[in-house]
């Protein structure tokens, strides 16, 4: 494991053991969100935990597409990170899930940086953002529509659960690879030796704590029924079945853990037991 780099005085964000070549064709790059060093009352809790702020990198035959930017205040690492895993390769493509910062807060530095890549989408007000992308390297993509990378598709799907309006997930149809922009997150310990590492490399015990969140993505989901939601994930699958799990608060979900954590946030999603009465939808 690299030794752990403050990206702010506070230590808010840190990096430890990324990044990581997973697969042959998949990067795991970023690092994680301290609690420690957040301000207020959040920064003396304890235990201290981390959240992952992380990005991917898929290696296609002819292609390289980025899924999300990293968050901002990761980006002295980042920066290096991504030309490490290139290894002399260029980056032409960045999937931007939605406009939070910790997922496409570095859009601008990447574009700027590698000025033939385009950030594909839904970018309708991305403009807004980044006045200075020229709007031809914004490429608005919807539901269904698809990359070709030489070796495989990335297909841009309709986020089901949605952080922001415009949130959209993505698909590797060679890896059967979901990244899910916000689900699946966990929260983990601080630890240097569990930073940068996965769910099957963890104990037993660490890896049931850290999912717990994963079980629920967002906190607004226990006041309405997610039946029908639960009912359309499961027709999605089956469409673009799922053997590895990202997202941007996720490190890779695989190696025979992924249909455990799925089953695992749809069940407790669909039970009316889980949390405050449901209103009805």
């Amino acid at each position: 494991m690299s030794e752990s780099t403050p990206a702010s005085p506070q230590g808010a964000y840190i990096v430890r053991g990324l990044p990581r070549r997973v697969l042959p064709d998949l990067a795991w790059l970023g690092g994680c969100s301290n609690s420690a060093g957040w301000p207020g009352p959040a920064s003396r809790r304890r235990p201290i935990t981390h959240e992952p702020c992380v990005a991917y990198l898929i290696l296609g035959a002819q292609k390289t597409v980025m899924l999300d930017t990293g968050h901002f205040a990761h980006w002295h690492s980042l920066e290096g990170q991504i030309e490490q895993m290139l290894q002399g390769r260029t980056l032409d493509y960045v999937f931007v899930s939605h406009q939070e910062i910790p997922h496409t807060g570095n859009l601008g530095r990447l574009l700027g940086k590698y000025p033939q890549a385009k950030a594909g989408g839904d970018v309708r007000d991305y403009h807004l953002f980044h006045p200075e992308i020229a709007l031809e390297r914004l490429v608005p993509m919807r539901h269904g529509e698809a990359l070709d990378i030489g070796d495989r598709q990335i297909v841009f799907l309709d986020a089901l659960w949605k952080d922001l309006d415009s949130t959209m997930w993505a698909y590797d149809t060679r890896l059967k690879m979901l990244f899910g922009a916000d689900i699946f997150g966990y929260i983990h310990q601080d630890d240097e030796n569990i930073c940068g590492t996965m769910l099957h490399e963890m104990s037993p015990e660490l890896a049931e704590r850290a999912s717990e969140r994963a079980a629920l993505p967002f906190f607004g989901l226990r006041q309405r029924s997610q039946t029908s939601r639960v009912a359309a994930f499961r027709r999605l699958l089956e469409r673009y079945p799922v053997e590895i799990i990202t997202s941007g608060h996720t490190a890779p979900i695989m190696a025979g853990m992924t249909a455990q954590i799925i089953e695992k946030m749809l069940a407790k999603l669909d039970s009316p037991t889980e949390g405050p009465r449901y209103l009805q939808s």
